[in-house]
């Protein structure tokens, strides 16, 4: 039999049909045609019906769809507003023969129809990306398109679309590229990175297009020796609301160059112009800089190795602030365990610790915190923190003495208090853990 609410749902939708029906008879509509309506599929509206009309015109023509193969704007057609008036734009993309065979068009509405307004054309062997961002303020959108030229070679170009007068502005070679209101007049400045060679550093060049369409250029170096960009990142200093946050791979590890941009320079507050590398954040670790704490401020996770009780060494990682002058200053300490996804923000009430694991029963691994009394001297256990993923979970968080922390899919995690807040008033308690017990994402992970 039905479940009760599934009933009543199927009678109220008959009543609904009937309603309907009922409303349509009595507004004098014909009756066979009325309900079939009700039952027809829904129909795009008239102006999108011609924008397919349009489209279908330049395919006709011998284009396919060539749609950008990076970025969040994936769509082979996108709907945007690019001058501000509320109307949505569409912006479609192809690739047809010729000296410049990649193409964008753009289609505006008149009288309730789509039209051609401008065509952008490209060289290359592919459209890489498409951002639209009002880098001017004057209330119309640029394009930022960037371009596959073949192999590693990308290029990167930005367009005026006022009065759908196209007009490059900007154009460079890339790696990577971002968008942000970098010295907070409301106005957003693109960024482009590029990766260093054997023979010259990497560097950032900065573009600020002023009201009056006048474009300004500012550039910086990155650390030398960076064999690859891994992250880009925007985020807030001690004493300064936004920088950009250069990560990448280099012999040994990653380093982070950290950039400001002020009174029209742009400057690496980290790179040491000495060695030409940022030493303050280069780590042998694969832990990323991230906004960890959820308050607008990037942090750099330094690794420290803590006091061994067997032959396998356990890290923690310091995570600095900067700011605006390059001093940084430990802003928090984590354990992160990433063979079991979660660490654990540590207190600096704990003083020295050290850890171990114990995998005694299937389906269960156990890392050990314990307060380190000194070289020789045994450890005091105060913690244990498991994770249970076996078949049997629910049965091992169940045991005596323990609770469980967090929950989800087929994995429990669970802990057990070795000391009682009598014995050690600094040690943690179920609900603090709870709230400094997180979760690990593959995101925060640079590779």
């Amino acid at each position: 039999m039905p479940a009760s609410g599934g009933w009543e749902n199927g009678v109220k939708r008959g009543l609904l049909l009937l309603f309907a029906a009922l409303l349509l008879l009595l507004g004098g509509c014909g009756t066979e045609g009325s309900i079939d309506k009700l039952y027809s599929l829904p129909q795009l509206a008239d102006e999108y019906v011609e924008l397919q009309r349009a489209i279908d015109g330049v395919l006709s023509a011998g284009a396919v769809y060539s749609a950008p193969v990076d970025g969040v704007h994936r769509q082979s057609v996108q709907l945007c507003d690019l001058n501000g008036d509320g109307e949505e734009e569409a912006v479609a993309f192809f690739s047809t023969a010729g000296e410049k065979p990649l193409k964008i068009y753009l289609f505006r509405r008149s009288a309730g129809k789509y039209e051609r307004a401008a065509v952008i054309e490209g060289a290359g062997s592919s459209i890489e990306s498409i951002d639209y961002e009002d880098l001017d303020g004057d209330g119309w959108m640029e394009a930022i398109v960037g371009w596959g030229m073949g192999g590693d070679l990308k290029m990167l170009e930005v367009y005026t679309l006022k009065g759908f007068q196209l007009a490059s502005i900007a154009a460079a070679d890339y790696s990577r590229y971002l968008t942000a209101d970098m010295n907070g007049d409301g106005r957003k400045e693109l960024l482009a990175v590029r990766r260093g060679t054997a023979e010259a550093a990497g560097s950032v060049t900065l573009y600020s297009v002023a009201g009056d369409g006048e474009t300004s250029i500012a550039a910086e170096k990155l650390s030398a020796g960076l064999d690859g960009i891994t992250k880009l990142a925007v985020g807030a200093l001690k004493d300064r609301p936004c920088a950009l946050f250069v990560e990448g791979s280099c012999q040994g590890g990653l380093v982070t160059d950290i950039l400001i941009y002020e009174d029209e320079v742009l400057k690496n507050i980290t790179l040491d112009q000495a060695t030409g590398v940022s030493e303050g954040t280069l780590r042998s670790s694969t832990a990323a800089c991230q906004d960890l704490l959820g308050d607008g401020g990037c942090l750099i996770p330094i690794p420290r190795v803590l006091p061994a009780q067997g032959e396998t060494v356990y890290r923690v990682l310091d995570w600095y602030g900067y700011n605006s002058r390059g001093k940084r200053t430990i802003v928090t300490t984590t354990y992160h365990n990433y063979s079991d996804s979660w660490y654990l923000i540590l207190p600096d009430s704990w003083g020295e610790i050290s850890l171990r694991r114990e995998d005694s029963d299937v389906g269960e691994r156990a890392v050990v915190f314990s307060l380190w009394n000194g070289e020789g001297e045994p450890v005091t256990d105060f913690l244990v923190i498991y994770t249970l993923s076996g078949e049997n979970r629910r049965e091992l968080a169940d045991r005596e003495g323990r609770s469980v922390i967090r929950s989800g899919g087929e994995t429990i995690f669970a802990a057990e208090l070795r000391l009682s807040q009598k014995e050690w008033p600094e040690g943690p308690d179920m609900n603090w853990l709870r709230q400094n017990f997180r979760p690990v994402y593959s995101e925060w992970t640079a590779n």
